[in-house]
C-alpha cells in the first residue's frame, strides 16, 4: 500500500528507521499484534499490527482462585484443610514508566518472533531494543501497558493518530488483553486511529476487522524494509464506538 510520505516505515526488528538508536544497520518493522516476554526482535507494522499481532477474544480472562479442599490421612486422623492459593492480582491498564522498558522490549521481541514467523531472523539484542524503547518509544508515543501486579503482559503505543505498536506476550494471547489495550488507545485518540499491518498477518487483520478497522490503502512492499505487502487500516468512531473504560 502506498503510505503517506510522512509515515516512518518499520524494519525487521519493528524499530522505526526514522526514530531509533543508531546501530549502524537499518532495521525493518511491522506493527503486528504481540506476545510473551522473551528474547526476540520485531518490526513495526502493527502486528495487531500496531502490535498488529493476534486475534484476541473480546473479553478478559478472570483471575482464578484455587478452591481449598480437605484431605484425610489413612490412619483415620481428622481431615486437614489444604492451603488455599492466593488470588492473582487484578489486571490493570496503566501508563508505561521508564522501569518498564526491559519488559516492554522482551514482549516486543517475543511477540514478533512467535506471531510473525515469515519475518527475517531478528538481529537486535535485547539491550538494543530496550534502549530503543527507552529513548524513542516512551518519549515519542503515548504508551500504555497491561500489568498484573509487577508482571507486564502487553503494551500499546500511539504516536499522533498512528497506532504504532500493540504487542502481547505469546502466552496471554486470546484472553482479551489485546482488546483492552486497543480500547485504551482509542480512548486516547477518540477521533480515529490508523495502523499498518502485513498482508500475511491474518490474525492481526481479523482482530482489527473485529474491532471496526477498515482497509484504506495497500502497499506492494516497496515501502518497507521487509519488502512484504502491507495494508493500511483505519478506525473511526462512526464505525465502532469507543467502549467504556474497563470493558474489552
Amino acid at each position: 500500500m502506498k503510505l503517506p510520505a510522512s509515515e516512518a516505515r518499520p524494519d525487521h526488528d519493528g524499530m522505526d528507521r526514522k526514530a531509533r538508536p543508531h546501530t549502524g544497520t537499518a532495521t525493518p518493522r511491522d506493527t503486528g499484534t504481540a506476545t510473551a516476554a522473551g528474547t526476540a526482535t520485531s518490526s513495526n507494522t502493527t502486528g495487531i499490527n500496531a502490535s498488529m499481532n493476534m486475534t484476541d477474544a473480546p473479553y478478559a480472562t478472570p483471575s482464578h482462585t484455587a478452591a481449598s479442599h480437605t484431605t484425610t490421612s489413612r490412619t483415620g486422623a481428622p481431615p486437614t484443610a489444604a492451603p488455599a492459593t492466593a488470588p492473582a492480582p487484578p489486571l490493570t491498564i496503566r501508563l508505561a514508566i521508564p522501569t518498564d522498558t526491559p519488559a516492554i522490549a522482551a514482549i516486543h521481541q517475543a511477540s514478533r518472533q512467535v506471531t510473525m514467523p515469515y519475518l527475517p531472523p531478528q538481529r537486535r539484542t535485547h539491550d538494543e531494543v530496550t534502549r530503543w524503547v527507552r529513548e524513542i518509544v516512551l518519549p515519542q508515543c503515548h504508551t500504555v501497558v497491561a500489568a498484573r501486579g509487577p508482571e507486564l503482559l502487553g503494551y500499546a503505543a500511539v504516536r499522533g493518530e498512528l497506532l504504532d505498536q500493540l504487542y502481547l506476550r505469546p502466552d496471554v494471547r486470546r484472553t482479551g488483553i489485546g482488546s483492552l489495550l486497543l480500547a485504551a488507545a482509542r480512548r486516547h485518540r477518540p477521533d480515529g486511529l490508523l495502523l499498518h499491518v502485513f498482508q500475511l498477518n491474518a490474525e492481526a487483520r481479523a482482530f482489527y476487522a473485529h474491532h471496526g478497522f477498515r482497509v484504506v490503502a495497500t502497499d506492494d512492499g516497496r515501502g518497507n524494509m521487509e519488502n512484504l505487502p502491507q495494508l493500511t487500516l483505519r478506525w473511526t468512531p462512526a464505525s465502532v464506538p469507543v467502549p467504556p473504560r474497563g470493558t474489552p
